[in-house]
């Protein structure tokens, strides 16, 4: 081994001798450091508890008497429900104040008002009312109406430049004021015309708007322009069916430009005829109406349904009026048709009327069937049966030349009473005819309704077929009878308890005045009526007297007519009888000395059928210087 290599080794030798020969002194020196490093810790933790319980004199703290201040957590929890409880408190509040305020009935009310029963083409009042029921002032009060389109509009007051807005503006508390709007509805009777009503206010403590809406629904009752319209139920194919149109209007009424609008039909040729006289259409299906008057106008609407009809149609028909610039609809009719396609066309008539009409009680009807073999080939053995029903009818009364049998309700011909039913050959034709009379009031049944319906119907053969079909069977009418109106009136000097209720002499004498009392009395229970008036006139020498009154409605005198006039808008059926009195006196001249005097020339009531529509009219008998009604004061009347 080489010098060298020997040193090498030794040297290793050395170090590694070196480091094992201290290793325990650096564990020594490792141990006691660190168990300076925890006495230095301990000894930071013991200085930083000596500050802790140290007072502030530097002194130590007896930690046995030291006593411990609990947190007040409890008191943030009292403070955090309070506070939750007044937001919720004042949140409730402020919700209640609003809605108070959106309450109508609350705060601010409106109202409309009108007469309920109101007539189509006269004018009338809507009365808004408003009111602040607060104890707060309202400002900017704004109230807008939208009128239905039947609305005419005439005046109001207070007075606005536009016809359906109002700027009330301020309205103190508890105040209150009206708008009085007068104007004119147009539409079909029994027709709902809506006014929708919305007011804006603003209370004097808010910054917010609120609404108030409110609605009013006007039913026509009545109109200035009476319309019927009616057809029949089933159509005869190539023959023409008449459909009847009346009306009647009265006088000063803006209902005076009547059109007639029907619906397209291209099944059937159409006529209007006035009398004899075609109208002639201004365009299709729309004809230009003569103008209406106090008489009844009497139209007939042709309809001729052509080869390839059949089935069923509907017929529309409308009037219509033009007011200014704007249409208005005055009546509508929709009417189901049956087009029947029969060998024997059967057409039948009622008093001259294929259509529906009103009746009254004792009136005669007089029925015409009007036949014609419309086929190709020959009828043998042909039977025309009419059916009449109805409980007002006098069979008692009938009347028929041909002597038809009587089988019911039903009347049968056959070629035994008309000969030429034996064989009827094409185009054949014939008519029969025959009355029978309504009944009285008397013997009539009021618990009936009143309705006589009539059909003709044919059978071939030997047997009867109590239900025909419907091209066996004519048209069938509808007769209603109308209410039992009457008028009784009585000119007495003393009344039926015999206490005088006149003055002066009696017989009368010329150049002195005797008073009487005129007692009106109508009499109905049968229908409702509407528009009943009394109409008498006052001779020269027959003053107006006065002391009026009625039980109903009101009685009135006009000077330049010398006419009394007693009106009443409605009259229920229920309301048997209603009465009025006014009083006259009686001026006889020179010339009428020993002659009976006319003191009322008879007075007239007219009123219209709420349910058959028609008009009615009744006219008692005159009153003379003899005081018919009067069982004390009674002479022969003769002037003295």
């Amino acid at each position: 081994m080489s010098k060298q290599s020997i040193n090498k080794k030794s040297s290793t030798d050395y170090f590694e001798q070196m480091f094992e020969a201290g290793r325990p002194v650096i564990k020594e020196v490792k141990r006691k450091t660190h168990k300076s490093r925890q006495e230095l810790k301990a000894q930071e933790v013991e200085d930083s508890l000596s500050e802790i319980y140290r007072d502030d004199s530097g002194k130590n703290i007896d930690v046995q008497k030291i006593s411990v201040r609990p947190r007040r957590w409890w008191l943030k929890i009292i403070l955090f429900l309070v506070y939750s409880a007044i937001i919720v408190i004042v949140g409730y509040l402020g919700y209640r104040y609003y809605i108070s305020y959106q309450a109508k009935d609350d705060l601010f009310s409106v109202t409309i008002e009108a007469d309920k029963n109101l007539t189509a083409g006269r004018e009338f009042t809507y009365i808004i009312a408003y009111h602040n029921n607060g104890r707060v002032a309202l400002e900017d009060v704004e109230i807008k109406i939208d009128w239905p389109h039947s609305f005419i509009f005439k005046e109001t007051q207070p007075a606005t430049t536009s016809p359906n807005l109002w700027h009330i503006g301020h309205i103190p508390a508890e105040g209150s004021g009206q708008i009085v709007v007068k104007g004119i509805l147009v539409n079909k009777i029994g027709e709902n015309n809506q006014v929708h009503l919305t007011a804006n206010f603003r209370p004097a403590n808010l910054s917010s708007t609120f609404v108030v809406n409110t609605t009013y629904n006007s039913i026509l009752t009545d109109s200035l322009l009476i319309v019927g319209m009616s057809a029949p139920d089933t159509l005869a194919i190539g023959r023409d069916n008449e459909i009847m149109i009346n009306y009647q209007g009265q006088e000063d009424s803006i209902l005076d430009n009547i059109q007639l609008i029907m619906n397209d039909i291209n099944w059937a040729e159409v006529k209007l005829l006035d009398g004899d006289q075609e109208i002639q259409p201004e365009s299709n299906f729309k004809w230009l109406l003569p103008a209406p008057s106090s008489e009844l106008k009497n139209l007939k609407l042709l309809i001729k349904p052509n080869k390839q009809a059949g089935g069923l149609e509907i017929l529309s028909l409308r009037l219509e009026t033009n007011i200014g610039e704007q249409t208005y609809l005055v009546d509508s009719r929709d009417f189901d048709c049956h087009l029947v396609n029969s060998r024997l066309n059967l057409l039948l008539k009622v008093n001259d009327s294929s259509a529906d009409s009103a009746i009254l009680a004792s009136q005669p009807l007089n029925y015409r069937i009007d036949y014609v073999n419309q086929g190709d080939t020959t009828l043998k053995d042909v039977k025309i049966i009419a059916s009449l029903e109805g409980a007002w009818l006098d069979w008692s009364s009938l009347k028929d030349s041909q002597g038809g049998q009587i089988n019911g309700q039903t009347i049968i011909w056959s070629k035994k009473e008309i000969p030429s039913l034996a064989l009827l050959k094409p185009g054949a034709s014939g008519s029969i005819i025959f009355s029978i009379n309504v009944k009285d009031w008397e013997s009539g049944d009021k618990s009936d309704s009143g309705e006589i319906k009539s059909y003709a119907y044919y059978q071939v053969g030997d047997d009867i077929v109590e239900k025909p079909a419907d091209e066996e069977k004519s048209n069938t009418i509808i007769n209603q009878l109308s209410s039992d109106l009457s008028l009784i009136e009585s000119i007495v000097y003393f009344n039926e308890d015999n206490i005088a209720v006149g003055s002066g002499p009696v017989p009368m004498m010329v150049g002195e005045t005797t008073y009487l009392k005129v007692y009106w009395r109508i009499n109905n229970s049968f229908h409702d009526l509407r528009d009943i008036e009394v109409v008498g006139e006052l001779p020269d020498y027959v003053s107006w007297g006065g002391k009026n009154q009625s039980s109903i409605g009101e009685i009135s005198y006009d000077e330049e007519t010398r006419q009394v006039r007693w009106h009443i808008d409605r009259l229920p059926a229920n309301e048997h009888e209603v009465t009025g009195e006014f009083s006259i006196g009686i001026t006889p001249r020179p010339d009428q000395k020993n002659q009976i005097i006319i003191i009322l020339s008879g007075s007239t009531v007219t009123a219209i059928d709420n349910v058959t529509q028609a008009r009615l009219e009744f006219t008692t008998q005159a009153k003379t210087s003899r005081l018919e009604d009067d069982t004390i004061a009674q002479t022969d009347g003769l002037i003295q």
